[in-house]
């Protein structure tokens, strides 16, 4: 049987000082015996001031993927990008994470694992050093 993937994104957090409007996207690669499946989530300019945890707008939809036979381990690569719009240069931070978690078999009960996903994103130029950090909470469903 195929196993499928379903992850969404529960809060957003930033902290740092280089500005409150940011736009951000995360894609799931699902490696299970080579790759499976990817999906991407985007999340539109929005205003998330420095200090805040919240619920990104919308909130935006779950994506579902393929992550192959079940009963097997499955490997996630999750890339997260964030930019903060500037009215000149925008700033752009990158990370990836893997997350090996156990797909059920057939008949079992779901595995629900829950993620952060940080990327530093730097102010340009980058001679004044300043930093700020942006945290996704996501939710992975993996059932058979």
């Amino acid at each position: 049987m195929e196993g499928k993937l379903t992850f969404s994104i529960l809060q957003e957090g930033h902290e740092g000082p280089i500005g409150e409007d940011w736009r951000y996207w995360i894609e799931a690669k699902a490696f299970n015996q080579g790759l499976k499946g990817k999906g991407t989530i985007k999340v539109k300019k929005h205003v998330l001031p420095s200090g805040t945890v919240q619920q990104p707008p919308g909130p935006p939809a779950p994506i579902e993927i393929p992550v192959g036979e079940c009963g097997l381990p499955v490997k996630i690569r999750l890339t997260l990008e964030a930019t903060e719009v500037d009215l000149f240069r925008n700033d752009v931070g990158k990370s990836a994470i893997d997350v090996t978690l156990q797909c059920p078999g057939p008949g079992e009960v779901p595995l629900v694992h829950e993620k952060e996903v940080t990327v530093a994103v730097v102010e340009s130029p980058a001679i004044t050093g300043e930093t700020s950090i942006i945290t996704v909470t996501l939710r992975l469903v993996l059932s058979c």
